[in-house]
């Protein structure tokens, strides 16, 4: 292979790191997920207050048999754990679609398969904002329209408080889409700066070790 000629990739070598990758992220989502409202639900029951787990008590609209409660803890973990791989997967599928195309860009330069070792994936803004971005904005969709399937719409105070800060959104079908739109375009947005951030501070490493 002559010195200009580009690193091949290899795509099965490639699929599967996706794929590892996808169930490792998943799985880390899922247990922090599953731990964070474990332990925020014993939290609430160890504060002991007249009314422990006033708010938390509303997830059990969405999350059936969780409650502020011993049993309720851990069928919020299963729950937390359930969402939070499903979510992962997600987010990272739709992430790593771009991350063939940054490593043809990174042998595209002409660098052999050791300096791998050294490389440094960036963030691309545009795609986990589309997937972080929609995932929210599926949730907040799914939920509201739970709310409205059940009947407690015009009870679900606590739900409409997002009206200060999504414009449009109401505990509707139609205010559902609105707020879904804001939703999405609020976190794509924090997504894109943050990949921005994240890759100015990336190069600036690069540029300082070349030197």
């Amino acid at each position: 292979m002559s010195e200009n000629a580009p690193v091949p990739i290899d795509e099965n070598l490639l699929h599967a790191t996706v794929k590892l990758n996808t169930l490792l992220f998943a799985g880390v989502c899922g247990l922090m997920a599953g731990l964070a409202l474990l332990c925020a639900t014993y939290l609430s029951l160890y504060r002991g207050l007249p009314n422990p787990g006033h708010y938390l008590n509303l997830l059990g609209v969405f999350l059936p048999g969780y409650s502020v409660s011993t049993g309720g803890a851990w069928a919020g973990f299963l729950w937390g754990a359930l969402l939070g791989a499903i979510s992962g997967a997600v987010i990272y599928r739709i992430y790593a679609r771009s991350i063939r195309a940054q490593v043809a860009d990174y042998f595209a330069g002409n660098r052999s398969e050791d300096a791998l070792e050294f490389a440094v994936v960036k963030l691309h803004g545009h795609s986990l904002g589309l997937a972080l971005g929609g995932i929210a904005a599926l949730g907040l969709l799914i939920t509201t329209n739970w709310l409205v399937i059940r009947g407690t719409a015009d009870e679900s105070v606590h739900a409409a408080l997002f009206a200060h800060y999504l414009p449009g959104y109401a505990v509707s079908f139609p205010g559902s889409i609105l707020g879904a739109v804001d939703v999405f375009v609020i976190t794509y947005l924090l997504c894109f700066l943050l990949g921005l951030i994240y890759n100015g501070v990336v190069a600036l490493r690069q540029n300082g070790a070349s030197t």
